[in-house]
């Protein structure tokens, strides 16, 4: 007894839609990993974008406190200068009036006190505008490392979406590894 051929292209047409409803949502089930993907990469990217921001931040105000601590030292210098110019001056001048020489030597011996005084302040400052500029540095250094993470974040993005495009899954592969390369540059900024 042989099956009706109706019947039998009934069966095989009930086939392929079974088989064309598995592939869907198999499709679907990679487009729901490909969207779960890019959301985290996004808001990976924006938590790394808020730390560049900061970063940046950071490396401005510690360089415009190094550079105000500069000029509080400059201006110790130039006291320091006008305190030496003044002690030479009496230093001179009680050679040229032994009759005061007693009074401009104490004017000296002032004068020479307060130069060391001014002297220890203004290397005092000079040390914190060197901290000041390390400080700088490192955020610098930070910032660097925290836009190239973002960077790479972004493009993960970008092979994410061309991926869930073109529905090719090394497009997603090579979104994962730039993703985790954003992500290690991350890391390296925070340590």
């Amino acid at each position: 007894m042989s099956e009706d051929p109706g019947q039998e292209k009934s069966m095989e047409i009930l086939e392929e839609a079974l088989h064309e409803m598995h592939a869907a949502e198999a499709r679907e089930k990679w487009l729901n990993y490909v969207a779960l993907i890019s959301g985290l990469l996004a808001a990976f990217a924006a938590v790394v974008g808020l730390f560049e921001t900061q970063a940046t931040s950071k490396t401005m105000l510690a360089k415009n406190e190094a550079i105000l601590l500069q000029s509080k030292a400059s201006d110790q210098w130039n006291f320091y200068q006008a305190k030496s110019i003044k002690g030479h001056i009496y230093e001179v001048n009680s050679k040229l009036f032994p009759a005061k020489a007693e009074e401009f030597g104490n004017e000296v011996k002032k004068y020479g006190a307060d130069k060391a005084e001014i002297k220890a302040k203004a290397e005092e400052i000079e040390k914190k505008v060197e901290e000041k500029n390390v400080e700088s540095e490192h955020f610098y250094e930070q910032h660097h490392k925290f836009s190239f993470a973002e960077t790479f974040l972004h493009i993960a993005i970008a092979l994410s979406s061309i991926s869930a495009l073109t529905r090719k899954k090394q497009l997603l592969y090579l979104a994962v590894a730039c993703g985790l390369a954003g992500i290690g540059f991350w890391a390296t900024g925070i340590l």
